[in-house]
């Protein structure tokens, strides 16, 4: 068997026009006027066939055979059992019908994953990490935060003593076995907000305790956050991120894409919001606590409103945010 191919050699767009011949016992060889040059399937690299485009033979010095047949190609490659996925990948290609359904279940494969599997998988993981891997995950965030968004807090002592009190006793109440750290951050970028880390250190900014109208109030996030750690939310969080850029990655079948993807827990915690799941399980939690230890309820509805004054927040947002709606939120602790 023999065709026409044109020929680059990989160092220009020049093309010359050369004879391919095909032999049954694997050997393929280039002819192009009195020069001859003979190489084994194995020593080459076929490109998988995509409808009727031209099939490209990588040779060994990188340089490469742009042939039509198609058909020669697959027949010679058959006889060697190496076309098989290539044959395969071009029978759906031809079969529409076979198409259709693998991007059908491609999508809902892609669905249950994202939204049954791996959240699952993540909260076993995180619920299993040891504490030791967890300090360190939270102590090397929070670096990271001091670099690129915190400052050293401008709250006066006595401000910063009254909170600790407030929270060692919270930590009483909750009696938990758990050892967490309040600890105090200016920031004009991320003004009022808390951060909960993996280590159980919990962060307040500035811009928090400045919009608080009462200690109960800041109690009431501050209850929030622990609820978060209990669930082990920013681990959870961390991981579902990971898991999700790898799966896009095998689906495209882009291995760099999973770079692409930031998944680094610093972003997660300043850049993406807690899942709906998640903020109401933090919600659940401070509910709880600031009934158990009768403090009002209207506290967390009077500063979360007080919050997000600045972001602006709409029914519309709504659907495209993962938190729940802050007016219903708040309607639930009125």
């Amino acid at each position: 068997m023999n065709s026409i191919a044109s020929y680059f050699d990989g160092k220009s767009a020049h093309s010359t026009e050369i004879n391919i011949q095909f032999y049954d016992d694997g050997h393929l060889l280039l002819s192009h006027q009195d020069h001859q040059t003979p190489y084994y399937y194995k020593d080459v690299k076929f490109s998988s066939r995509l409808g009727n485009t031209p099939r490209i033979i990588t040779l060994p010095d990188n340089s490469t055979c742009h042939i039509d047949d198609n058909d020669m190609v697959d027949a010679f490659l058959k006889k060697h059992k190496a076309h098989l996925l290539p044959a395969i990948i071009f029978a759906l290609e031809d079969r529409i019908t076979y198409v259709v359904t693998a991007v059908i279940f491609t999508v809902f494969f892609t669905w249950a994953m994202i939204t049954y599997a791996i959240p699952t998988a993540a909260t076993a993981i995180a619920n299993n990490i040891p504490e030791s891997v967890q300090k360190k995950l939270g102590h090397g965030t929070l670096e990271t935060l001091d670099r690129i968004v915190f400052n050293p807090s401008q709250l006066d002592e006595s401000t910063k003593n009254r909170l600790l009190d407030r929270f060692s006793q919270m930590q009483n109440d909750i009696n938990i076995s758990n050892d967490y750290t309040l600890i105090f951050r200016h920031s004009e970028k991320i003004g009022a907000n808390a951060f909960a880390l993996p280590s159980g250190i919990i962060v307040i900014t500035d811009g928090l305790v400045d919009v608080s109208e009462n200690d109960d109030e800041l109690v009431s996030i501050l209850a929030h956050e622990i609820g978060h750690l209990i669930h082990h939310h920013s681990t959870r969080m961390a991981i579902q991120s990971s898991a999700i850029a790898v799966l896009i990655a095998t689906i495209t079948g882009d291995p760099f894409s999973t770079s692409s993807i930031l998944v680094a827990l610093p972003t997660v915690l300043i850049n993406s919001k807690y899942s709906r799941t998640f903020e109401t399980e933090a919600d659940d939690f401070a509910y709880q606590y600031m009934s158990d230890n009768n403090i009002a309820l209207e506290h967390f509805a009077s500063i979360l409103e007080r919050i997000t004054e600045t972001d602006g927040d709409s029914e519309v947002e709504s659907y495209i945010s993962s938190h729940p709606e802050t007016r219903r939120r708040v309607q639930r602790f009125k």
